[in-house]
């Protein structure tokens, strides 16, 4: 292995989500903490040579493409982008997973100055990962296992053994919650213990590819049906599932609404908006992308209800649409041919 320095109850889990603003499922982001405005959005993108980010300007309403490039007279970071998060230390993390079958590195970098501040060379294809009680737990997609980092970089848990290609990370209810790369064989979410990182499985029908949390129980999406199923948060068993009610295959996409509703994407064509009602969650479609175009990735701001969709087609671009109707308010163009992989907001 190579290396190169450079909080159970629904009651805490609700504190937790308005502690951090109703953060993405994956670990904490910046404290909207007295009641701060939203100042803009990171899109996380690049290509197989490089990966960059973009910066989403919300009181100008303009998007400044290549900043890390733009601040570091022309550097780039490692090719192939994989995950973004803008941490309670007011630092961004991101991966890039690198050459296939090589290690990629996870970067920290200071958002007002977009200098690195330290990074880590490693893994396998390393991808998405959570952010916990100064632990980054991150999936190394292009083996069987996941690292275990605190925020310095150390190795804490050099590979933990998961099952093949773990791809994403939830941190939940005192468990890592590991899904998948789509293509692959293993149809289970991996269990993470977070204090002894013993390791438990909870199979499906397909390969389970994203999973998200809110009081109603874990849900998680796999790659070959329309269902989502729900994992009680106690006992880590599946309760049910709910069926998008599409002709689209797969909802490789979900993303927190609120304690009682989510997003899913099918097919990375229709938006769907599920509310929790009489024992079941109701789908109401508010979205549809436009032909050629392909949604890659989402992510809902509460303060002012709206859903940053990045979306795919000749050229990149996001567009904001209203977080209940669907109704198109803004578009904002990005760089021509590259695809936005992760959205993230700034409050400071």
């Amino acid at each position: 292995m190579k290396k190169l320095k450079f909080t159970l109850i629904t009651s805490i889990l609700t504190f937790a989500l308005i502690l951090f603003g109703c953060n993405d499922s994956s670990g904490p982001n910046v404290n909207n903490l007295g009641g701060n405005a939203l100042a803009g959005a990171y899109i996380l993108y690049g290509a197989p040579a490089f990966t960059d980010y973009a910066f989403y300007d919300a009181t100008k309403d303009s998007v400044t493409d290549f900043v890390y490039k733009s601040s570091n007279s022309g550097k780039l970071l490692q090719g192939n982008p994989g995950d973004l998060k803008l941490n309670s230390d007011r630092k961004l993390y991101l991966t890039t997973s690198g050459s296939p079958g090589g290690n990629g590195t996870i970067y920290k970098i200071d958002p007002l100055s977009n200098v690195i501040e330290d990074s880590l060379y490693f893994g396998s294809a390393p991808l998405g990962f959570a952010i916990n009680n100064n632990r980054i737990v991150i999936g190394n997609s292009g083996s069987s296992n996941i690292t275990v980092l605190d925020l310095d970089f150390n190795i804490i848990k050099d590979t933990v053994e998961v099952g093949s290609n773990p791809a994403n990370v939830l941190y939940a209810f005192n468990r890592y919650i590991i899904t998948r790369n789509t293509l692959n064989n293993e149809r289970s979410a991996a269990l993470v213990n977070e204090v002894n990182y013993e390791v438990a499985k909870l199979f499906f029908p397909f390969v389970p590819v994203q999973a998200i949390y809110n009081v109603n129980g874990i849900f998680l999406s796999t790659n070959l049906n329309n269902n989502v199923y729900r994992v009680d948060q106690e006992s880590f068993t599946t309760i049910d599932s709910f069926s998008v009610p599409t002709v689209l295959t797969g909802n490789n996409v979900l993303e927190f609404k609120s304690q009682n509703s989510f997003y899913a994407v099918a097919g990375g064509k229709e938006v769907w908006l599920a509310a929790a009602g009489s024992g079941t969650f109701l789908f109401t479609k508010i979205f549809t992308a436009g032909s050629g175009e392909n949604i890659q990735t989402i992510a809902y701001e509460s303060a002012a209800n709206e859903l940053y969709l990045g979306l795919w087609h000749n050229n990149g671009f996001i567009v904001i649409i209203d977080g209940t109707t669907g109704v198109i308010k803004r578009t904002k163009p990005l760089v021509p041919g590259l695809v936005a992989r992760k959205i993230i907001f700034r409050y400071f």
